[in-house]
């Protein structure tokens, strides 16, 4: 039995590195042209036939290249996206084909054009996450200028939307090329808030009640296990603007403006680690 083992544990280690040999030697240019240029363009760019295409055209590979991960791409190619004419390609590539056609996307670049992601923001975004992305519109979106996620989270969730909230799927609304540029232009408005500031806002407008942010006490359900390090950038700003300590700070609270917090909000942050 032992025997065996060895035997199979050795061809293993013979077979690893001819498998990593074979898949460095597959072209994935020519498999991508023979497979996928037919419909997406030799370069990634939509051909005529895939524009043409019922009830969807094809999409731009070029745009989002970068944007996607591998695991989604290697789950398109494998077994297509149904409704659509992008069919499996698992029965005509084999794993290792499909990782030299992954790998052949992921050169391709592209350049966004802000100007159509603020467009097409303003078109398809405003209703819910507002012009300038805050969501202060009551339809409980995010606000954007908070965001923490990559451009690849954001590509995702434009794409696919979120479940049980009001975001849905926009891979068919947007074309490939409108996703790329709404997710750069979303990135671009988060507002790179100031700790040095926030301190100097805190100082002015806070510290009257709280002498420090380590000092703040939260109340109501669960207060007693949590501390303001606990709450999220969305949280806090919720409370600093509709806390019960509203009706003390009076003015001072109402005139900050929305930058003014975020830079407050980043100095308790710091302030709390």
């Amino acid at each position: 039995m032992r025997i065996k083992l060895w035997i199979g544990m050795a061809a293993a280690l013979l077979l690893s590195p001819m498998l990593a040999s074979a898949a460095d030697t597959i072209d994935g240019k020519a498999l991508y042209g023979a497979n996928c240029a037919s419909c997406h363009g030799a370069t990634g760019e939509v051909s005529e036939y895939g524009k043409s295409l019922k009830p969807f055209p094809a999409r731009n590979h070029r745009a989002i290249a970068d944007l996607i991960g591998r695991d989604e791409m290697r789950r398109i190619i494998s077994y297509g996206v149904r409704g659509t004419a992008m069919t499996p390609k698992k029965y005509t590539l084999d794993a290792l084909e499909i990782e030299a056609v992954i790998d052949y996307i992921k050169t391709f670049e592209y350049t966004p054009n802000l100007a159509n992601g603020k467009k097409r923001f303003e078109a398809v975004c405003v209703s819910c996450h507002g012009v300038d992305g805050r969501a202060q519109t009551g339809m409980g979106a995010k606000n954007l200028v908070y965001s923490k996620l990559n451009l690849e989270e954001i590509v995702h969730t434009m794409r696919y939307g979120r479940q049980g909230t009001m975001m849905k799927s926009n891979r068919h609304q947007l074309s490939n090329e409108d996703i790329a540029d709404v997710a750069n232009y979303v990135f671009a408005l988060r507002y790179m808030a100031n700790p040095a500031k926030g301190k100097k806002l805190f100082a002015n407008n806070c510290s009257t009640c709280h002498a420090t942010p380590r000092t703040v006490k939260l109340i109501g359900n669960a207060a007693s296990k949590r501390t303001v390090a606990d709450l999220s950038d969305r949280l806090l700003d919720l409370r600093i603007r509709h806390g019960r300590h509203v009706d003390r700070a009076g003015k001072k609270v109402e005139n900050l403006s929305a930058d003014d917090i975020q830079d407050i909000v980043a100095y308790m942050r710091k302030s709390t680690k």
